[in-house]
Parts: C-alpha cells; structure tokens; sequence
C-alpha cells in the first residue's frame, strides 16, 4: 500500500510537469498579437553605422554642378543596410520657387482627418478636359517590411504604411509608381536570403499588390535593376500576379509578350503614355541577350526614341518616361543622368521621372532645341522601404494637372500642364501602431521626437529642391 501511494504521487507530479509545459509552448501563440514585433535594427540592416547616415548630404551650391562621376560601385548595393506638398505655384514655365507648409505643431495629440491632406489648396479643380496624374518614386518590399506586415495566418498587410497619403491619392486620376521588387513564389523572398550571386535580393510575397491598390495606386512600372533577382520566372510570375490584381504596368514582360512597350492612359479624352526605362540590371548574365531585349525595357538613345515615336503615333497626347539611373544614396546626379535626360527630353517625352538612388535628387527644366520645357525630376527617392539612413525615408509625391488646349499650336499635342505641385513627406518607422508610415511634413502631432524628426526630413527635401539656374523664362518655351 505504501509503494502504491508513492507511485500515484510521482504520476501526479509527472502529470503536473506534462500540463505546465504544454501551457508554456502554446502561450506565446495564444499571446502572439496582429502585429508582427518590430525587427530589431542590428538584424535587419547589420553593416550600418550612424556615421555614414549624413555623409551624403551635399553643400547646396553643389547639387547641380558637382556631378563627377563617383560612386560607381555603389548602384546595385542596396539592401536593408543601405537599404513629401509643397507647392509649386501653378503656371510653367518658368520654374518656381518650392516651399514647404509650416507644419501645424501645436503641442496636443491629434490625429490628422481625412481632409489634412486631401483637401489641400492646391488640390487641382475636377474638370472635363482634365486629366490629373500622381507619380512616385520606389516602393520597396524589403526584408523589414516584410517582417512587420507579416501577420498570423502567413499573409501581409502593408496598408499602415499608405493610411495618412491615400486621400491624397484619391485625389489624383492616375497614381504610378516603381515596383522594385519581384512577387516570385518560386524564388526565396527577402526574409530568407538577403542576397542572391553576392547582390541583394528583392522579392516580396504578391499580396504586397493588395496594399497598393487599398492605397490607391493605379499603374506600376518595373523596369529597375532588381527587375531579374529571380531570373526568368521571377519576371513571368512578378507580370502574371501583376495581372491576377488587374494593375496595369509597363517596363517588364513575359518572354513571349509581342505587344506595346508603353502604358497608354486615358481621361477626359487625353492620352497619356507611360514608359519605362533601366539603366541597370544586377543578374543581367541569367537571360541571353536576346531575352533581356524583349523582357526588361533597358535604356538606349535609339529605343527611347522608337518608342516616345510609336506612343505618339498611337495617339499619345502627353509622354512621361520613368528612367531608372544614378547612384544610391547620395543627392548629386552624375553626368551619365544629365546627358540622358536631355535625350529623352529631345525624343519627344514630356516629363522625365527619375528613380533608383533611393534618395531624393534635383529637378530641373529641360528645354529642348524646338524650346520645348519638359520638367525632370532625377530622384524622387523611396515611397516606402526598411533602408535605414534617414536620406532614405525622404520622398517626394509629384501631382500634375494637364488640360486640353484644343486651340493650342503644338507642334508635339494639345495638352499643357496647368500645374505642378509635390507633396514631400518622410517614412517614420513606427506611428499610432503602424510601421513605415509615409507621412506629410504638415502632419500634426505633439510629439516632439516625431515634429523634430520631419523638421529635420524639410530641411532636408527645401535643401535638394532649391531653386536652380536654368530657369526657362519666355512665353514661347510654354509646353
């Protein structure tokens, strides 16, 4: 009897073990919240020191002379490591001066309606021969992003990231930005191999669409350096998901795709061709040459003429070509980008929008030979991304209005641009329970950590955007 109560007492405290330790492996499960925590930095980005963070940042009488061509080695190094509206007063030309909104700081928390931003004075007036465009620069999907729209069941909700812009969005007909990075299942994404040959590896789950489109964003284009980080089938399944979420897009293509190689929009009458350029691509070695002619839209003088030429001739009324080109992560424009610029702007295009330096750079007038001024904007940095210099989270968003002007003596259309004006906002890491939120300069808040994060993100961006030299001044260089 003795021996039995000491065997039932050791099976009750090995049952008691068994339970607690259940308990223990399926509470953090139980306790394991919507959000996925925050990444800690040292993980994401392990090569960045704060020392390199302001080392790029120019002396402002150099942004549009020093352009030597340095940084080389610096255009395919992106990752996490490395890895916003003023007004510009309507009438072009000339060109303006930019001035950014004093934010309203009051010292009381308040969280910014729907009005804040959406119902600028600068928000173009609804009219039938109107057509209104929003173009932006990256939007990245990187390994930190990734991580924290994560949710439980395995899928991703990036949609805190677009909250306080997607009125602004709502404003605007056609919203376009740069898709950098592929939607490939068949390769790893950017959670599981940050690099792939030794050059960082973009790739992003497709439900990152999902997001976009909540946001508002209409049209993408994809031609940039990542557009081959899974090769063949990385671009066949980036296009086909592309079309699965009914986003139309240019600058990629399936290997049997005989079609346009542009973007043709259409409001009010107008047509608006979009075109997509790179001037680099890591892995390029992973498709023969002839692959890579028909599937990546690569920059050359003849081809971008070919195309603003066919686009034309397909009735387009207004051309605005993406060029992908620079180097990252510093505000000076090389050479190479000046001379380009200056080839697209002769070819026929009617607004030039810079991307890849995940940076923000100058913009300038180009006038043509026929004294055509076509605007260029060499840089409009990332929309969105995990990179952690503070350079990095500056953006830019370019709101166009074009009108018909069935009077006009064109010798290119009869559409004109009646305005032009930037949103300029920063990326904060984490906001109200959201991560990576774009968020206007003029954001209202009484944090003093954020309010002296985005005055510091204006200084910045007044900075870059300074008034430039080359302003076109007649009445006859009007578009």
């Amino acid at each position: 009897m003795k021996n039995l109560n000491r065997i039932t007492r050791l099976l009750t405290a090995f049952i008691l073990v068994m339970l607690l330790n259940i308990v223990l492996l399926l509470l953090p499960t139980v306790l394991k919240s919507d959000h996925t925590p925050e990444p800690v930095e040292g993980r994401d980005h392990p090569r960045e020191t704060e020392s390199n963070i302001s080392q790029n940042i120019p002396n402002p009488s150099n942004i549009t002379t020093n352009n030597t061509d340095t940084n080389k080695n610096s255009q395919h190094s992106h990752n996490d490591t490395d890895f916003e509206k003023y007004s510009i007063p309507s009438t072009l030309p000339p060109a303006p001066t930019v001035s950014i909104p004093e934010a309203n700081n009051s010292g009381a928390d308040s969280t910014p309606s729907s009005d804040d931003v959406s119902k600028d004075a600068n928000t173009p007036e609804e009219h039938s021969d109107s057509v209104t465009l929003c173009l932006m620069g990256d939007l990245m999907c990187l390994a930190g992003q990734q991580y924290t729209a994560e949710r439980r069941d395995g899928t991703h909700d990036y949609t805190g990231s677009f909250h306080l812009v997607r009125d602004f969005f709502s404003s605007c007909d056609f919203v376009i930005g740069n898709l950098e990075t592929t939607l490939s299942e068949s390769n790893p994404y950017s959670t599981k191999e940050r690099e792939v040959n030794e050059q960082p590896n973009c790739n992003a789950p497709a439900d990152y669409l999902a997001s976009l489109t909540w946001a508002g964003i209409t049209h993408l284009v994809t031609a940039n350096n990542h557009s081959l980080d899974g090769g063949l089938v990385g671009i066949e399944e980036t296009v086909a998901h592309l079309d699965e979420y009914g986003i139309p897009h240019t600058g990629t293509y399936r290997s049997d795709y005989n079609g346009a190689h542009y973007m043709m929009l259409e409001k009010n009458g107008i047509r608006i061709a979009i075109l997509s350029f790179t001037e680099l691509i890591n892995q390029r070695t992973l498709l023969t040459a002839s692959q890579l002619a028909r599937m990546i839209d690569s920059y050359s003088k003849k081809d971008i003429a070919k195309r603003i030429a066919q686009a034309r001739a397909d009735g387009a009324d207004f051309v605005v070509v993406y060029a992908h080109w620079g180097s990252e992560n510093v505000h000076e424009v090389r050479d190479y980008q000046k001379a380009h610029a200056k080839e697209i702007a002769a070819a026929g295009a009617d607004l030039i929008i810079g991307s890849h330096p995940h940076c923000l750079q100058e913009m300038e007038y180009i006038v043509t030979e026929d004294g055509k001024s076509v605007p260029c904007f060499y840089s409009l940095g990332n929309v969105v991304s995990s990179m952690t210099r503070d350079i990095n989270h500056d953006t830019v968003f370019v709101q166009v209005s074009l009108r018909s002007n069935k009077e006009a003596n064109s010798v290119y259309n009869s559409v004109s641009i009646t305005s032009l004006s930037l949103l300029p906002c920063h990326v904060l890491t984490a906001l109200d329970g959201h991560y990576r939120v774009i968020t206007p300069l003029d954001y209202k808040t009484g944090d003093k950590k954020i309010t002296e994060e985005l005055a510091r993100a204006k200084a910045r961006i007044e900075e870059i955007f300074a008034p430039h030299g080359n302003t076109p001044e007649s009445e006859s260089q009007r578009h």
